[in-house]
């Protein structure tokens, strides 16, 4: 007899489909945390390197020194010398900041003064005060611990050493170093800053530096990812040479990593990059001849450009007043500050300083004259007590007039009158056209931050659109003396006596030396040598019987023209002094412009008598070399 089949209980199907969805629901988590764990370790692994790195790694951004500024003959004029410090590592001190701590705990609190200091921080600020005393013992200083520069330094800047005392003397970096125990955890650091061997002395020319706020620096991550990095205050110029050529002269970046514990503290560098010095620089700057050029300012307030009439190289650029370089280094004090404001130096007169060039600007109009056929300069022209324009009457410089005189004579004495009427006949068209191929009204390019650009030649076109009216003949007439409206800079004046010297129209000028090896292409002005000979004739005569008689140099000739400008400022009338050279008249080498202004209205100025001195003083010690 055969068993019934056992049919299965409906009822126990139940459990074996909910294992079945438990098993699915567990695989598919499980491929879900294998998929995670896959991206994180593998595919994304990267990104949490790079923020293990950002936790456990530091880069301290490092400044090459700055490169050095040389005159053409290779004289330094700014390089750098070490300026000492003196701190202290931080995480030298864990050990006394934990003894202390625990000194602090055993106390009564009511012995703590009042303040919000926790006891860390207390036992912090203690040890670090008395760093401090035993610094100060040993230089003779007072020196109080600053909390909130201490604690900010603790939370932003842990890795770097805390200065304790900044701008050491030699004697006082000698002392410590003679005095300070071995095993003291204080040090001494240097840093290189700039110095200027010749103090004041083309000071704006050469310019200063200062600390710039740290800029974000893109460097190369190398092998440590994206780590936080600590930049340091770098040198930037702010005025001359310093300024304009600053990326040439600023020191390359290195740096160092260092690791660190959960505080901050440095551990141990694990990588380092040795930053590079800055690029040299050579100027064409003669150090001998700025010297010559301020000392014959004296305390004058005005400017010298002198050129190398072969190359357009600037030679000498002297302004004054002038400032003490090495006052302003390492820091500007407000007390020095304020100074070289209240005197005015700040002003680089030779290059920033717009003056009208008096009758200095009589060449140019005598130029611009010659170019009309019709012209003859060796015709005599009555030149009186003054001329009359409509109803005004013009001045002579001399109360009785010149008589009858020709071009040559006119610019050996400066007379106004000849050039009233030839200004008149040659028209501001034309005069205004000769200055601007000169190079007036433009600036010069020099290689220096800030150079004038207010500079102007008037002419009819310029004064309706500055809607100052019609141009009148009397505008003329100032004009062709260099009064008026015409608005010039020394340098500018430099190049423009260069040029005629060389008989060019336009001459480029270089402060950088190698810029101009050889005199560059040139355009000769448009005239004969017939037509060209007056104006270096009445030159030359200036200085042998006219107005410039005070630049005579025994054998050696010159050429030159003086002139005496007015100005109002503040509405009271001053005069400036002028004059423009080169030499010899031969073959041209130098060219100098000098202007000074007439600070004492007591006083007052003529070119021939107050400026020829000190152009004579610079061609001398030029051919003297």
């Amino acid at each position: 007899m055969n068993p019934e089949p056992i049919n299965p209980i409906p009822g126990n199907r139940q459990p074996a489909r909910r294992l079945i969805s438990m098993g699915v629901i567990f695989g598919l988590g499980l491929l879900v945390l294998l998929g995670g764990l896959v991206w994180h370790q593998l595919i994304n692994s990267a990104q949490y390197e790079d923020k293990e790195a950002y936790q456990t790694y530091r880069r301290i951004i490092k400044e090459g020194a700055r490169g050095n500024i040389f005159d053409r003959n290779g004289v330094l004029l700014a390089g750098n010398q070490p300026l000492f410090s003196v701190g202290v590592y931080l995480n030298e001190l864990r050990a006394q900041f934990r003894e202390r701590y625990q000194e602090l705990k055993e106390l009564d609190s009511s012995q703590f003064p009042d303040d919000d200091l926790s006891l860390s921080w207390r036992a912090r600020t203690q040890i670090m005060q008395e760093m401090l005393d035993l610094v100060g013992s040993i230089l003779g200083r007072d020196l109080e611990l600053d909390i909130g520069s201490f604690q900010s330094h603790f939370h932003r800047r842990l890795i770097l050493p805390y200065e304790l005392c900044g701008n050491l003397s030699q004697n006082e970096y000698a002392v410590l170093i003679e005095q300070l125990p071995p095993e003291s955890p204080i040090q001494i650091f240097s840093e290189p800053v700039r110095y200027y061997p010749f103090g004041s002395v083309g000071s704006h020319v050469i310019g200063y530096v200062r600390k710039s706020d740290p800029e974000s620096i893109k460097i190369d991550s190398g092998s440590f990812g994206e780590i936080r990095t600590l930049n340091v205050k770098r040198q930037e110029g702010v005025t001359g040479l310093e300024k304009s050529l600053n990326a040439q002269l600023s020191g390359g970046i290195g740096w160092e990593v260092w690791s660190i514990d959960t505080l901050g503290f440095q551990v141990a560098m694990v990588d380092s990059l040795e930053p590079e010095k800055g690029s040299d620089l050579h100027t064409t700057l003669d150090i001998d001849l700025q010297i010559i050029g301020e000392a014959a300012l004296q305390d004058k307030k005005g400017a010298i450009a002198a050129i190398d009439v072969q190359t357009g190289e600037v030679l000498a650029l002297v302004t004054k007043p002038n400032y003490d370089l090495n006052q302003l280094s390492p820091v500007l004090s407000q007390e020095t500050y304020d100074e070289i404001e209240s005197s005015g130096a700040w002003l680089n007169r030779a290059t920033q300083g717009h003056y009208p060039p008096g009758s200095t600007f009589k060449v140019i109009t005598a130029l611009a004259a010659l170019k009309d056929q019709s012209y003859r300069p060796e015709l005599e022209i009555y030149c009186g007590p003054h001329y009359t324009v409509g109803d005004r009457a013009y001045p002579e410089n001399r109360t009785r007039g010149h008589g009858y005189i020709d071009l040559v004579r006119s610019l050996a004495v400066s007379s106004n009158v000849y050039f009233y009427q030839l200004g008149l006949n040659t028209g501001i068209a034309s005069i205004a056209a000769q200055s601007r191929l000169l190079g007036l009204g433009s600036p010069t390019e020099v290689e220096l931050p800030f150079e004038s650009t207010r500079t102007l030649v008037p002419d009819r076109e310029w004064k309706k659109e500055s809607g100052r009216g019609p141009w009148v003949l009397g505008d003329t007439v100032n004009v062709s003396i260099g009064q008026g409206d015409l608005l010039v800079t020394p340098l500018q004046m430099a190049r423009m006596t260069a040029a005629v010297a060389q008989r060019s129209e336009y001459l480029p000028v270089t402060i950088l030396k190698g810029k101009n090896t050889s005199f560059p292409p040139r355009k000769e002005l448009a005239l004969s040598s017939v037509r060209f000979d007056p104006i270096i004739k009445g030159m030359r005569e200036c200085v042998e019987y006219g107005t410039g008689t005070s630049m005579q140099i025994s054998g050696l000739s010159i050429a030159a023209k003086t002139g005496t400008a007015q100005v109002f400022p503040g509405g009271i009338e001053e005069n400036l002094a002028w004059v423009i050279a080169f030499a010899p008249v031969e073959n041209p080498q130098i060219a100098v412009a000098v202007v000074i202004e007439d600070i004492e209205s007591s006083d007052p100025i003529y070119g021939g008598s107050t400026a020829g001195p000190v152009a004579k003083a610079v061609i001398e010690a030029y051919f003297d070399k």
